[in-house]
């Protein structure tokens, strides 16, 4: 039976995972800035209307997630 070891449990990391987690900040970052603009245009209760603060802590989740992805699937710079 082959064991396994280590090196065989890696991160995938490829262009295009990289570009998902690209466009995953891309679009929380829009998400969450027409949110806020809502927020501060319509109000507190407005804010209540599209979920409140599970929605903006969704958002910054998200957000933050993909930031962390983007660091742990950036492709390496090679000098070929």
């Amino acid at each position: 039976m082959h064991s396994i070891q280590l090196h065989d449990a890696h991160v995938p990391k490829g262009p295009n995972l990289f570009a998902l987690s690209v466009g995953d900040v891309i679009w929380f970052s829009i998400s969450l800035f027409f949110f806020l603009v809502s927020w501060a245009v319509g109000g507190e209760e407005f804010k209540d209307s599209l979920g409140g603060n599970i929605v903006l802590a969704a958002l910054l989740s998200g957000l933050g997630i993909g930031v962390i992805l983007c660091r742990i699937t950036k492709p390496n710079k090679s000098n070929n």
